[in-house]
């Protein structure tokens, strides 16, 4: 079986064909990455409004305006889209870390409630451009979220970044512990997130934030 490689919204993804294969065909011109991302848009949407064992690829094929033919040139299951579309989540997850990363100057020193709202709230943003996300989290991994140590490491490493300037004076010890608590309160809370309707999101997302800043709380200087 010959190895290929492809690219799926931005992300470098190796991927094997043949007969039997759950990868997809690489699209060879621009024209097809555009096709490709419009059927991952349109599976995102009809996942998010009648879930995965319901979003059909004859529907997907209806909302994206391409032909049944044409997704199964990129897709040979319906299982192989969900797992592209994981994959988008993934790569979208780590620009949206790397975005903290490099804008945590600008807000690291600020009130506390500000500081918690640059760390947490692209990753908000982001949950309402994928809502297909939890409900394909589940779908792969159960009641949790599925581990991903690329995207761990990078959310880990923006946390870094952004305590160092918040808190000059803390060691680096400290400041890994308080990034590993916020990763425990995080995984916990997105896992419960996965099985949270996508009307009650943006309000777990919130209750998600206060439980942040209780947190750092404790470690900000006091009068």
């Amino acid at each position: 079986m010959d190895s290929k490689e492809q690219f799926v919204s931005g992300s470098h993804v190796a991927v094997e064909l043949g007969t039997g294969g759950s990868g997809k065909r690489e699209p060879r011109q621009e024209r097809g990455q555009r096709r490709v991302d419009e059927i991952l848009d349109a599976a995102e949407a009809l996942v998010q409004e009648v879930g995965a064992a319901a979003t059909s690829v004859q529907e997907i094929a209806k909302r994206s305006g391409a032909s049944v033919g044409s997704i199964y040139h990129f897709f040979p299951t319906k299982e192989a889209i969900f797992d592209a579309l994981r994959e988008r989540h993934r790569v979208e997850a780590r620009q949206v870390a790397e975005g903290i990363r490099q804008s945590a100057p600008q807000w690291a020193t600020a009130d506390l409630a500000t500081f918690v709202r640059g760390l947490i709230g692209p990753f908000t943003d982001l949950l309402s451009r994928m809502p297909a996300y939890p409900e394909l989290a589940v779908n792969a991994a159960g009641h949790r979220l599925p581990r991903d140590e690329t995207t761990d490491a990078s959310v880990r490493e923006a946390m870094l970044v952004a305590f160092a300037l918040r808190w000059p004076h803390s060691t680096e010890e400290e400041r890994a512990v308080r990034a590993d608590v916020l990763n425990a309160i995080g995984d916990g809370m997105a896992s419960m997130l996965c099985t949270t309707p996508h009307a009650g999101q943006q309000a777990f997302m919130e209750e998600f934030g206060r439980a942040i800043y209780g947190y750092l709380w404790t470690h900000e200087p006091k009068p």
